[in-house]
């Protein structure tokens, strides 16, 4: 399905967002991990166009947006993302996103501004600690040092499971790309928003019908730990996907897609 894609300047950055779906139905927005962009959503964007208006966007400093100066902080995503649903003319939106895109989603669970009716947090793992502080801390450095294009092979490995190399899926390749050219300052800033977010001790204060997701073999966030995020807020559920790691959106699509459906025809 086509999308329109634009550009807008609000909050001081320009972004690039997509739009696609019935003008008259809820909006459901993706936001994407760190160092990709919207076009991990791609999988998303068919089956969810043909019930909601789907929106997607580049977060600040990522792929087509602008990477303004860091450090950003997790409520001014929130604030992107609210604006950017404003400027669509949203009144009811359920907000999904994947790793950073989950986080942001959380924090906007937690603030609940008016029109936001749901959140899908997938793959957000939420550290805490002077270790987690300190990786964080130390991949900045080495960015500032040497770019993102250290990073690339690292991410991409870490992400998807043995199996999806050994079928040599097409979309390893074009994810790398995102991680490679993702600009420096965008990196920077939105992983140091990660790591100064607060957000696992303030887990338990998501107002809002959640969603927690989680591939079964994510390297970096097993499901127990999001099994005990998913139990601190009231009502929330938790869907295990099988056969993928970090970012089971991409690795196995149609398995996500079901899940989230599922949760948001539950909502009415």
């Amino acid at each position: 399905m086509r999308a329109s894609t634009a550009d807008i300047t609000l909050n001081g950055c320009r972004f690039r967002y997509a739009l696609s779906g019935p003008d008259d139905a809820d909006t459901v927005v993706f936001v994407n991990s760190l160092a990709t962009d919207m076009g991990i959503w791609d999988a998303q964007v068919e089956p969810f166009s043909a019930r909601y208006r789907v929106l997607r966007y580049d977060a600040r400093g990522h792929g087509g947006s602008e990477a303004t100066a860091a450090p950003y902080t997790m409520d001014g995503l929130v604030d992107d993302l609210l604006a950017l649903l404003a400027h669509v003319g949203a009144r009811r939106a359920h907000v999904v996103g994947v790793s950073l895109g989950g986080l942001t989603a959380l924090q906007a669970g937690i603030r609940a501004p008016a029109g936001i009716a749901s959140v899908t947090a997938c793959g957000a793992g939420i550290g805490a600690g002077p270790e987690f502080e300190k990786i964080i801390s130390d991949r900045n450095v080495l960015i500032r040092e040497q770019g993102t294009q250290a990073i690339a092979d690292m991410m991409v490995k870490r992400w998807f499971t043995e199996p999806a190399f050994a079928e040599g899926h097409a979309y390893l390749a074009r994810i790398r790309d995102m991680v490679a050219d993702t600009a420096d300052e965008g990196f920077i800033g939105c992983a140091s928003a990660i790591r100064d977010s607060g957000l696992r001790a303030r887990i338990g204060t998501v107002k809002l019908p959640a969603l927690f997701v989680v591939g079964d073999q994510d390297a970096a966030l097993p499901v127990e730990a999001v099994r005990t995020m998913q139990q601190e807020v009231a009502g929330a559920r938790l869907g295990v996907v099988p056969g993928a790691g970090h970012l089971c959106t991409v690795e196995q699509p149609a398995i996500f897609n079901a899940m989230v459906l599922s949760f948001l025809a539950r909502l009415g």
